[in-house]
Formats: C-alpha cells, sequence, structure tokens
C-alpha cells in the first residue's frame, strides 16, 4: 500500500513560482516591516491526497524545515527538509504526504524552523482524501468498437465516473475499495483521447483528484489514406532565401551581437513569418541542444551562463533543464559559448528576466534531442496566437494569453526560446481559478486551458479569463482558448495528442515588429441570422451549423458589419484600427513594456551563493 502511495503522492510540493500563486499586499508588508519567520496554513483541515496552500515569510536567504510536530516537538510528518529559501514570502502547495507517506491524522502543530528561529501554528490532519492509485490501459491502443480496461486501486469505496475528452460521460459505477478494472467498448473518431476518472467517497462525497489517460483508437483503413500528406522538404534556393531574411529582419537572435553567425536555418535564424510555413516546420524538426546537468527531475533544475569561461565568472543568466533550447555558437573542451533567453524565475539565482544574453556553460552538460516529427508549436508574444502544425503544414491558430509583468511581479512576462514539452501536470491551482490540461515546458511556464473558477452550484465559470485571450493576462503560463477552432483544435486536443518532446517556438515581441493588415479581399463570414461575431471560415463552431455569408476584410468598417465582433474559435484578425493601435505600441525607438525595463534597471543580477 505504501509503494502503490508513493506512486501516486511522489510530488510533494510545487513552489508558488510553477502554479503562480501571487505574493498578497498583506504578505509584503509584513516581510518589509519585520524580520521575523511567519506562517500560515489552511483555514480548513488537510486532507492527505489533496493539495493545500501553506504560505510563510522568511527573513533572510537560509535553510529552513517545514515539518508537522506533536507532543514534545516530535515530527511525525514534513512538507520538506532542509531546503534553501530566499527572503521574503513563499506559498506552496502540500498534498498532505512527505516520500509517499500520509500525515496521521489528528489535530498537531506545523513548525517552520531555520537561521536559528522557528515558528508555529495549529493545524488538523484529517482521513486520506479518496484517492484513485496506480490507474493504467491494459492496452493503450485499440481497434474501433474493441474493449478497453481500464485497471486502478481505489482506496476507499465510491462512485467512479469516466470521461472522454472532457465532455462526454462513457460509465459511472459502484466501485469497491482496493483494486478494480472497468472495461469499455472504445467508441469514438479514430485518434487519441483523453480519458478522466474521478472517484467520489460514499461516505461524504468527497471527490478525489481527476486521474488522466491517453487512449489511442486506431484508424480504419479509410480513415488512413485521408491523413495530411509527408512533411515539406526545404525546396531549392530555400537555405539562402532564409539566410538574406534572417540578416535583414526580426528574429529571435534580433539582438544578439552574435546575429549572422550562424549560417544554418533553426529557431535562432528564423524570420518570424509564420506564412512561410516551409521554413517554420524546418526549424520545428530539426534537432534541439539542452542541457542535462545529470540530477534528479532536472526539468525542474537550471543551470547559471557565466560570462566567462569559468566557474568564477559572473552570472548573467540561467537555463532550465532539458527542456530549454540553447544556441550553441562554439564549443570549446571544458566551457561552451552558448545564447539563449535567460529563464529567471523569481526564485532563481540570476535574476535577469526574459533577457536575451551570451555566455558560457559547461560541455559536458550539452545533449542533443530529436523533437517529436508530427506535430509543433509555435507562440507569438506580438499576436497572442497560438500556431498548431502538423507535418509541415499550419494546421489551425488557436487564441492565447502570455504572461503580463507588473511592478511587484516583472517574473511574470513569459519567456521566450525553444522548448520541449516533457511532463503532464494536469490540473492546478492558482488564486482562486483552476487550469486544466497542463503540460510543463519551462519549470514554471505551462501551456495549460484558459482558467475557471468554480461557481456554488459547482458551475465552471471561464468567462473573465476568455474574455482576456488574444492579449497578455497570466502570471506566466501559456493560457489556451478551449473552444473548438473549425478544424477541431483546442488546449483539450493538444493534450489529448501530445507526444513527448513536442517543440515550443516561442517569438519574442521585439520592438518594432509589426502586425501586418490583412489584404482588404481576404475573406471574413458572418451570420445574418444573428449578426454578431465575424469569423475566417464558414465552418467555424460559433455558428452552430448556420450558413455563413461571405463578405471581405475590406468590409468590416462598413456599416453593415461595423458591429461584429471578433469570434472567440476561429481567431480571425483584428480590425485595422485595432492592429494599428498595437503598431503604434511597437514602433521602431519605442518600449512595449516599460513595467519590465524599470524592473530590471532595480533588480540587479543576483550571484548564486557559492
Amino acid at each position: 500500500m505504501k509503494r502503490r502511495m508513493a506512486i501516486c503522492l511522489g510530488w510533494l510540493i510545487l513552489l508558488c513560482s510553477v502554479l503562480g500563486v501571487p505574493e498578497t499586499g498583506l504578505s509584503r508588508a509584513r516581510a518589509e516591516s519585520e524580520s521575523l519567520l511567519q506562517l500560515e496554513g489552511p483555514p480548513d483541515e488537510i486532507r492527505p491526497g489533496r493539495a493545500c496552500v501553506l504560505s510563510f515569510t522568511v527573513p533572510r536567504r537560509d535553510m529552513y524545515d517545514l515539518v508537522v510536530v506533536g507532543g514534545e516537538g516530535k515530527t511525525v510528518s514534513a512538507v520538506f527538509l532542509d531546503r534553501e529559501m530566499e527572503a521574503g514570502y513563499h506559498a506552496i502547495y502540500w498534498n498532505g504526504t512527505f516520500d509517499g507517506i500520509a500525515a496521521p491524522e489528528g489535530s498537531w502543530e506545523l513548525e517552520l524552523s531555520g537561521g536559528g528561529d522557528s515558528t508555529r501554528i495549529p493545524i488538523r490532519i484529517g482521513p486520506l482524501a479518496p484517492m484513485l492509485i496506480s490507474a493504467r490501459l491494459e492496452e493503450e491502443t485499440v481497434l474501433p468498437g474493441e474493449e478497453a480496461v481500464v485497471c486502478f486501486f481505489a482506496t476507499e469505496a465510491g462512485t467512479l465516473t469516466l470521461h472522454m475528452d472532457e465532455m462526454e460521460i462513457l460509465r459511472t459505477e459502484d466501485i469497491r475499495r482496493g483494486e478494480n478494472e472497468l472495461r469499455f467498448p472504445a467508441e469514438g473518431e479514430a485518434g487519441t483521447h483523453a480519458l478522466m476518472l474521478l472517484l467520489e467517497s460514499r461516505q461524504d462525497g468527497l471527490a478525489s483528484e481527476t486521474v488522466r489517460l491517453t487512449l489511442t483508437i486506431q484508424a480504419s483503413e479509410t480513415e488512413t489514406a485521408q491523413l495530411p500528406a509527408a512533411p515539406v522538404t526545404p525546396g531549392p534556393g530555400a537555405e539562402e532565401r532564409w539566410r538574406e531574411i534572417a540578416n535583414t529582419g526580426f528574429t529571435p537572435v534580433h539582438t544578439s551581437p552574435e546575429k549572422g553567425r550562424d549560417p544554418e536555418l533553426n529557431y535562432w535564424t528564423l524570420p518570424m513569418d509564420i506564412t512561410d510555413e516551409e521554413a517554420v516546420w524546418h526549424a520545428l524538426t530539426q534537432p534541439i541542444t539542452v542541457l542535462d546537468n545529470g540530477k534528479k527531475n532536472a526539468e525542474k533544475t537550471q543551470v547559471v551562463i557565466r560570462s566567462g569561461p569559468d566557474e568564477e565568472s559572473e552570472g548573467i543568466g540561467v537555463v532550465t533543464c532539458m527542456t530549454q533550447g540553447v544556441h550553441v555558437l562554439s564549443r570549446d573542451t571544458e566551457w561552451s559559448l552558448i545564447e539563449c533567453y535567460s529563464s529567471s524565475f523569481h526564485d532563481s539565482p540570476i535574476l535577469n528576466w526574459n533577457a536575451l544574453v551570451q555566455g558560457y556553460v559547461p560541455t559536458a552538460f550539452l545533449t542533443e534531442v530529436i523533437p517529436d516529427q508530427e506535430l509543433g508549436i509555435v507562440i507569438d508574444k506580438l499576436t497572442q496566437r497560438l500556431y498548431l502544425f502538423r507535418e509541415g503544414r499550419l494546421l489551425s491558430t488557436l487564441l492565447v494569453s502570455t504572461g503580463l509583468a507588473n511592478r511587484r511581479q516583472p517574473y511574470n512576462e513569459t519567456r521566450a526560446g525553444e522548448f520541449l514539452m516533457t511532463s503532464a501536470v494536469g490540473t492546478f491551482s492558482s488564486d482562486d481559478m483552476k487550469c486544466a490540461l497542463a503540460l510543463r515546458f519551462n519549470r514554471g511556464d505551462l501551456l495549460h486551458e484558459v482558467p475557471y473558477t468554480v461557481l456554488e452550484d459547482g458551475t465552471k465559470y471561464y468567462r473573465s479569463t476568455e474574455l482576456k485571450l488574444g492579449q497578455k493576462a497570466s502570471h506566466g503560463c501559456i493560457r489556451v482558448q478551449r473552444k473548438k477552432t473549425p478544424e477541431g483544435i483546442s488546449q483539450s486536443w493538444i493534450w489529448a495528442n501530445r507526444k513527448k518532446n513536442l517543440r515550443i517556438l516561442i517569438w519574442e515581441d521585439w520592438q518594432g515588429r509589426q502586425i501586418p493588415v490583412p489584404e482588404a479581399e481576404t475573406p471574413l463570414y458572418c451570420n445574418p441570422a444573428r449578426d454578431r461575431y465575424y469569423h475566417t471560415s464558414e465552418n467555424c463552431y460559433e455558428a452552430q451549423e448556420a450558413k455563413l455569408r461571405a463578405f471581405t476584410y475590406g468590409q468590416l468598417e462598413e456599416e453593415e458589419y461595423a458591429g461584429l465582433r471578433r469570434c472567440e474559435y476561429c481567431a480571425p484578425p483584428l480590425r485595422q484600427a485595432e492592429i494599428e493601435e498595437i503598431n503604434a505600441v511597437y514602433a521602431p525607438g519605442g518600449d512595449h513594456n516599460p513595467v519590465l525595463t524599470e524592473a530590471l534597471k532595480k533588480c540587479p543580477r543576483r550571484q548564486k551563493r557559492k
């Protein structure tokens, strides 16, 4: 039983920088006015197996313990031991376990200690929350109509609900405590589907965390014949054309002193033109160089980029291991010169928010990875769009929200660069919001569905965050629309069809970049029966099978169409006035992000403690 729990509960803590738990004004004021340890626990009892928020403030950078203690100060469980913390406010999620073992039920005290000080608060540990452990499919790939089997261990008896693709309920059954299996026919379209299992306790109605599995239904021979064409390969003269554009236009290394040194087409030399599908796909499928420091859970660790080829040189930035790609400029036996955008989070050893830096890392850490060759993603921070490529072609365009930096949290700015998607996080909480279908690609930055809040009647409310899609709004993660595009794509589709090492290219919104105004003849569509939205496709899901009327972008400002709003499904182009307003902010010579610029001035790089 302990082994099963260790498998399920092995994720112990996610720092607030990963999940976006913000620093409150009150906690900030306390940290600035006092130099004592401060600790706050959850208002309700802690149910091992369900995450709760613990927050605390420490006066200085030091090593700290956070433990559960009983009579005479005896430790009965722990949150973390001997962890280095920066001075200031912190918030963490804890699921009531340590090393996979649940904290014992009862009334205890939570003790924070370090630097010669300690403080305690009372807490209550309740019984285990209902959990589904070691859930798996007997066969992950089945034929249409074939029986699929899910096996799992339930910590208590209750009602199990099985969903497919976030919506359809396949099965609801009463199950017993212990080993179980659930059989159901694999009915649905060919492709990859997301299965979700939820256990509701028979005793108190408390629901477990959702367990997600992936089931692939094989395509029939007819469907296989209709799959997309083979990947595009560069045509004659393509490399020369790309190189010429890269030396004159905007690329990810636009401000680099090394610009033009690399003759090959890759992410770093790629012109920021999403219409050049051939060039984008070539960059998406090339090998990517990442850093592997050999540590456990390396994807959550970072390496300091040094100004010189030695350990004593100044730190100028950080790079996340295993997931973040780097541009190798030169290699030597011990140290290599690279460039990348510094992935500084609030607790990184070097604070240099999203700056393009050139520096040295140990050559032994460099390793090449072949990304997924079927799918690839481009995120453009200027247009606030996600462009999904499949086998050489732009498959669909979705609305997103990237990070919005502010004076207190400059680290909210989403870091640009090239990344690999390595792990599925699932659903997590941020403030009072729930973020579902989260996929990690850069330590604390995740690609997830647009967040929702839960109303008193249990309804998921998305409207407040969906209205912000198409503009910066997040804590650093990338929020993706949940509504299906005309091609049937949403974050749910990306979640269900993801593969390890799916590559994500994030384009920086360099000052001087401009959004092109569409040609006047660009086709648009509207619903004459409703006349509320304008669309890019006559097959838009928002139209609900109504026949759409065609018109052109040049007619959009005419009286008949002037009142139409942008559709929230098919990501149509902005109106010309809206594009011109954005372009004015990004005009050459200006500063599109003065908040981040000022933060970089006030927050000098912090050296890693020796």
